[in-house]
């Protein structure tokens, strides 16, 4: 597999600039009691190590970090910290006490490496579109009226039919007794029908590692390392759905 790093001030290393929300799985220790401010009352967790999942993403104005720690209850204990969305994080970042409204800074790092396989032919599902000749009868009769004319006259020309005027317009016999002759006028509709094309794609797979430090007064209150990755497919050629 071929892989290549990503350099700084791509959307996936400055990862909590405005991208998608992104998601690590992992660990985090406490090594001394930690009070997150929360807008519902603050929220203290005591020592010990931690499995804990890490949202990151923006929510209006604000970035969000949203820790869910499985601290032993039946439901994990939830802490969301915010920032300004104009404050860029890129693969080594420092946010301070006051930009998170905390009593402390956050600090670490975010290493990104993305994984391509070989490429390969294969086929997908898409959507086609085409053409589909639309016809209705207009009742003929002893006077047509100018814009009529002029409405089938072009409903025949579009459609290939070797007509110099209104006069040459074939009259259709009713195909019920009882019911009027007929003018028939055409028109064009588009139409979508499920179809297969050929593809030549790879997959690329993106994995992060984050490992941060909550620091107070210098000290280390906790430590959080996880990995989140993602994997999608890329398409290098696409062929006419058929």
């Amino acid at each position: 597999m071929k892989t290549q790093k990503i350099l700084a001030g791509l959307c996936l290393v400055a990862v909590l600039a405005a991208c998608d929300e992104i998601k690590f799985g992992g660990t985090f220790t406490i090594h001394e009691l930690i009070t997150f401010k929360q807008a519902s009352g603050n929220v203290v967790l005591n020592p010990g190590a931690f499995q804990t999942k890490v949202i990151l993403g923006q929510e209006g104005q604000q970035k969000k970090i949203k820790l869910e720690v499985q601290n032993g209850g039946s439901k994990p204990t939830v802490v969301q910290l915010s920032f300004d969305k104009n404050i860029n994080v890129a693969d080594q970042f420092t946010l301070t006490a006051a930009q998170l409204g905390q009593t402390f800074d956050l600090t670490g790092n975010i290493a990104t490496t993305v994984t391509r396989t070989p490429e390969q032919w294969g086929n997908q599902s898409c959507t086609a579109q085409y053409q589909q000749t639309v016809c209705r009868g207009i009742a003929a009769s002893e006077e047509v009226s100018p814009e009529l004319s002029a409405k089938v006259e072009e409903s025949i020309l579009k459609f290939g039919e070797l007509a110099a005027d209104v006069s040459d317009v074939p009259v259709v016999k009713a195909p019920n007794p009882g019911q009027p002759p007929y003018i028939p006028t055409c028109h064009p509709v588009w139409v979508s029908r499920p179809g297969w094309q050929d593809v030549r794609y790879y997959y690329e797979t993106t994995t992060k590692d984050i490992a941060a430090s909550f620091v107070q007064a210098g000290k280390v209150l906790a430590e959080y390392k996880g990995t989140g990755s993602t994997t999608q497919q890329i398409n290098t050629y696409q062929g006419f759905c058929r």
